[in-house]
């Protein structure tokens, strides 16, 4: 990253009262992410906002605002530590809004298991998580961080609050892991404002594409100009028909949205990924190179047939998900910036129809052969000079020749092991470890508008991923032959 910095970029001093960025992903800008982090042990808050105020005090971006009077939104610096706690006299397994804890059957099985959320006054609803940290409706973003701590008498809640036009998931953990390392007495790397500042992001792009790509022209799915709709009337349009749609789910006019995680154990994903894998090889042909199905190449093709199983098959469905191209940017390991790496892209799917005959393995392959595709250096330096072109306006990802019900999206928060931080140095006399025992993330669209059929996934600390799945109940339909409400005794 030094390589890339203009000249007399780089202390904290030099960092400017206010700045905005060549190359955004307009899409995220007036949305915030949150994660919600569960920690055995009482912590001492003085000790919490203490490092909090540290952090912003060696990376002053983390004191700032976001400034929404013009387009593209700029980023302010300052020292403002947006840090707030509560107490709440009770255990966490009583006011917890998910029932996150496993039996040792339940984690060593090969059975997906689902966890609805609690319903009753005694629970915490997902957004007292982060009490105060969202404006009602999420209407303005205000600060670019913020913590909120809500100490029971068993645990810590630690939310970290982040504008998502400012950071995105990568920059999130590594805020949080720094965070914790000022908690451990650890260094910090040197902060230093964005090169995006005074360079676009298409000029910093590295490498060379390892396998044939067509131009944009021919109107690729790896494209993000072939699905994005320009203008204020789309957006205005879409939001617009998506409140009416929650509207009326509310007065019994159409289906109401319905949340629920689902854990994956690690025994099936094992056998998912090796049978799926198994049936890709032998579908070889010839001198075909042999293509690697990832993990959550096979989890999304399972529930992308799972929520559709049930529905028309005339559906023309348009995958969407948060493409991170950061390993293609050259980075200092030393120095720390932050700006979002990504932008959205969808893989054609066909027809609900052509869904229901395809193998959950062939479904994986396609996934993986256009992510394949939408990694060549060539294709990600076109996206981002088809962004930088359109950053003072209004976009929504409109698929083409598809319908917001066949466009599910996708989010991994897996690969951030936010489960593997350790809190014991801001324990309190608290005989518990101070280990994280769940983790929560989650996307806040303008609007608390609901994106569905929506999936984010983020690791188990004991193993096995989580998918947080937001789905009408038609979509849940597909998932009738796994019980939601029996629960295994521990």
């Amino acid at each position: 990253m030094g390589s890339i910095e203009p000249p007399g970029v780089g202390s904290t001093s030099e960092w400017p009262q206010e700045y905005t960025l060549k190359t955004n992903e307009p899409l995220a800008q007036d949305c915030v992410t949150v994660v919600c982090l569960g920690v055995s042990g009482r912590l001492d808050v003085g000790f919490l906002k203490e490092k909090h105020g540290e952090l912003v005090q060696r990376w002053p971006v983390l004191g700032g605002l976001l400034v929404t009077k013009q387009s593209p939104y700029s980023m302010t610096t300052g020292d403002n530590v947006d840090f707030e706690h509560r107490e709440i006299d009770s255990k966490l397994i009583d006011v917890a809004p998910v029932d996150f804890e496993l039996s040792k059957h339940e984690r060593e099985g090969d059975k997906p298991v689902i966890r609805p959320y609690r319903t009753g006054k005694q629970y915490l609803t997902v957004p007292d998580l982060y009490f105060g940290a969202v404006s009602t409706l999420n209407i303005t973003v205000g600060t670019l961080f913020a913590i909120r701590v809500t100490l029971l008498q068993d645990a810590t809640i630690i939310a970290f609050k982040f504008s998502h036009f400012f950071i995105d998931g990568q920059g999130c953990y590594d805020v949080i892991e720094q965070y914790n390392n000022l908690l451990w007495g650890k260094q910090v790397p040197r902060a230093v404002p964005p090169p995006g500042i005074h360079k676009k992001l298409s000029e910093m792009i590295s490498g060379h594409d390892t396998m044939p790509v067509e131009p944009p022209e021919k109107g690729g799915w790896e494209y993000n100009r072939n699905f994005l709709q320009v203008g204020s009337f789309g957006l205005v349009s879409t939001i617009a028909q998506t409140i009416l749609s929650d509207y009326s789910a509310k007065i019994g006019l159409t289906e109401p949205v319905i949340e629920k995680h689902i854990y994956l154990p690690p025994r099936f994903i094992e056998m998912l990924q090796e049978s799926c894998q198994m049936e890709i090889n032998d579908l070889r042909i010839g001198g075909e190179e042999k293509i690697k199905l990832s993990k959550m190449d096979v989890i999304n093709a399972w529930w992308l047939k799972r929520i559709y199983s049930n529905l028309r098959g005339s559906i023309v469905l348009n995958m969407g998900y948060a493409f991170n191209f950061g390993d293609k940017i050259p980075q200092n390991p030393t120095e720390k910036y932050f700006q979002g790496h990504y932008y959205g892209l969808y893989v054609p799917m066909g027809t609900v129809a052509d869904l229901k005959e395809q193998s959950i393995a062939q479904t994986a392959l396609k996934i993986r052969r256009n992510v394949s595709l939408a990694k060549q250096p060539s294709v990600i330096r076109a996206n981002l000079e088809y962004l930088e072109s359109i950053q003072t306006e209004k976009i929504i990802p409109t698929a083409k020749g598809g319908e917001n019900e066949g466009s599910p999206l996708f989010s991994s928060w897996n690969r951030f092991p936010f489960e593997k931080l350790d809190f014991s140095p801001a324990l309190k006399g608290s005989p518990e470890t101070g280990r994280v025992i769940f983790n929560n993330p989650r996307i806040v669209l303008p609007l608390n508008i609901k994106w569905k059929p929506k999936l984010l996934f983020f690791n188990d600390p004991e193993g096995g991923i989580w998918c947080q799945s937001m789905q009408l109940p038609s979509h849940w339909k597909g998932f009738e032959d796994i019980n939601d409400d029996e629960r295994i005794e521990k």
